[in-house]
């Protein structure tokens, strides 16, 4: 990836490449505010009709020539399976099937194809819904004639595909219109007119659904749900109803909120946050919390909880520093208006959803907001353990306030440290760290899947993570480096990461020790690196001068940025005694 690629996605400004097998026209407008809602300045681009394979198979295509950064290929299935649609007593279940099968192979080659003349480029590929209503209706489950195995065999397909090629994503087009309804999907008099299959609710629709595709793929996501208690996560006020008195069970009302805990629940295992921010008596809202038999959610699921009186605005700010996240990081849920305008006012960067009165909608409400706020492509063992890891740090935090001097704190860690390169298993967390992280970054750089893995098969290149453990148990992967050879003897330190989490640990001073000796083997004898400014990178900005390295002119002038250089011919720099690294081959 080029550091002017960099720079475009950073910065929200990305070039987007529309192709369809159905006139689509009028759907650029909605698709590029749905972009701009998701924090992208788009250039939207837009072949011809029909000419997704004259865009893809030519070299010398239009599409090729504009480099985007995603490419959104839309496959209608009525138009892909037309011929079964007109007659569908014509084909048998192996004419069938191998329809299928070539079109699915087709698709594979296409986008296969193009992958490697667009290496940097996310292909956005969509699930087919067939008709509910056709000439098979009654027979369909009931015969030897079937058309939805059809959709249901090329949507495995596309699956399959997008597992195999980092660069392709799956948008779940046939959910958006069962969600929609078939009937409020397509808009008959659009179609006879213009060829276009979908109404306006359903370009909407389907627009968002991109939108948050793309958000997952650069890394603009939310991380934290902040929630109030009374009439939010249980019916009632509990000060006054009492833990009897709540609306909390099997029943009614009281099913509804614990259906909505559950899903809730669903967000923390998929690396969301949960945070409480509550005007309440502590003693009275933690009792339900700890000992409400139909609570699905306990306190151990809370990353923070702040219970008190407090205005709720200063709460969320104080929330935020202590895990570390930027307020455009939190989402806040409250049932009462007057508190979602307070906090929308003073904290505009807190996303603030307008919320339901009825606590039948609050799921399905739930449900649609993940789907646009905490969008996920892939799931990381970070991901899945991310609460845990949380409350891992407040005892370690707990740990250090009891603790006489640094050291001796460094050496109760019992920290191990585990550095290797980056393959399959590792790149979807190391893509997700360089999209996310922004304090310990020195050049802020974002690199998704695709451009990772490359880089990591380059023999001019070392993509390397670090995962650490300690007494409190696994942090994940923690640490990235990523080195680029500029010369036979002079590399270069491209990326320079480490999570919030382990900030102020050392781990920077061992993670470049274990690297110095790989440029070594690798016949380096100097190493260069730059540091560049951003609005919260300082914590990083004298790493270079503390460990070692010296400062050099600028050789391409940019804003603010530092240049710095190291002899490893000279350098030594060991390892901090109190952390073991552990190189995985």
């Amino acid at each position: 990836m080029t550091l002017a690629a960099s720079q475009f996605h950073s910065s929200g400004r990305i070039r987007v490449a529309l192709l369809a097998n159905c006139t689509v026209q009028l759907f650029p407008d909605l698709l590029e505010q749905e972009l701009r809602t998701a924090g992208f300045d788009a250039d939207i681009r837009v072949a011809g009709f029909d000419q997704v394979r004259q865009q893809l198979l030519d070299p010398g295509s239009e599409l090729f020539a504009n480099r985007p950064d995603a490419v959104l290929l839309y496959l209608d299935g009525e138009d892909l399976f037309r011929d079964c649609l007109v007659n569908p007593f014509a084909l048998d279940d192996d004419a069938k099937h191998n329809l299928v099968t070539a079109r699915s192979a087709e698709l594979r080659q296409l986008v296969t194809g193009a992958g490697p003349h667009l290496p940097e480029t996310a292909f956005l590929l969509n699930t087919i819904a067939l008709p509910p209503l056709t000439a098979l209706t009654g027979l369909e489950y009931n015969s030897g004639y079937s058309l939805h195995d059809l959709s249901y065999a090329y949507n495995r397909a596309l699956a399959g595909l997008a597992r195999e090629t980092r660069s392709a994503i799956v948008v779940d087009a046939a959910a958006v219109m069962a969600w929609v309804g078939y009937r409020q999907w397509h808009d008959a008099r659009l179609w006879y007119l213009a060829r276009s299959r979908w109404s306006r609710a359903a370009m909407r629709a389907l627009a968002g659904r991109y939108a948050a595709a793309l958000a997952a793929w650069f890394g603009r996501t939310r991380k934290c749900i902040v929630l109030d208690l009374d009439h939010t996560l249980w019916g009632g006020i509990v000060g006054e109803d009492g833990i009897a008195g709540l609306q909390l069970g099997e029943e009614g009302v009281g099913r509804a909120f614990v259906e909505f805990q559950q899903e809730l629940l669903n967000l923390t295992r998929k690396g969301i946050l949960l945070a409480i921010c509550s005007k309440n008596n502590p003693d009275d809202a933690l009792a339900v919390i700890r000992s409400h038999p139909s609570m699905p959610l306990r306190e151990k699921h809370f990353a923070s909880i702040r219970i008190n009186w407090e205005d709720k605005a200063t709460n969320l700010r104080s929330i935020a520093e202590e895990l570390n996240l930027g307020l455009d990081s939190l989402v806040f849920i409250d049932d009462n208006p007057a508190e979602r305008a307070l906090v929308s006012h003073a904290l505009p960067t807190v996303l603030v959803p307008a919320w339901p009165g009825d606590p039948a909608e609050y799921k399905f409400a739930l449900l649609g907001l993940a789907v646009q706020a905490f969008p996920k492509l892939r799931l990381t063992e970070e991901d899945r353990s991310r609460t845990a890891m949380y409350s891992a740090q407040a005892a370690r935090r707990t740990l250090e306030a009891q603790t006489c001097s640094l050291e001796d704190y460094y050496r109760s860690l019992q920290m191990v440290a585990r550095i290797g390169r980056a393959d399959a298993f590792t790149v979807p967390r190391i893509a997700q760290l360089t999209q996310k992280t922004n304090q310990f970054n020195l050049t802020a750089r974002r690199y998704t899947e695709a451009e990772l893995a490359a880089l990591a098969m380059s023999s001019d290149a070392l993509v390397l993570w670090l995962e650490l453990a300690d007494r409190f148990g696994l942090n994940g992967i923690v640490g990235v480096l990523i080195l680029r050879k500029e010369a036979a003897t002079t590399w270069r330190i491209d990326t320079f990461l480490l999570s919030c989490r382990v900030i102020g640990r050392t781990l920077e001073q061992a993670f470049l020790a274990h690297a110095y000796a790989l440029l070594r083997g690798l016949g380096a004898r100097r190493l260069v690196a730059e540091y560049r400014p951003t609005a919260r990178n300082a914590v990083a900005a004298s790493l270079y001068a503390n460990l070692g390295f010296s400062s050099v002119p600028q050789p391409v002038p940019a804003a603010d940025a530092t240049c710095w250089e190291i002899d490893l011919t000279r350098q030594t720099a060991p390892a901090p005694e109190w952390i073991e690294i552990v190189p995985v081959q």
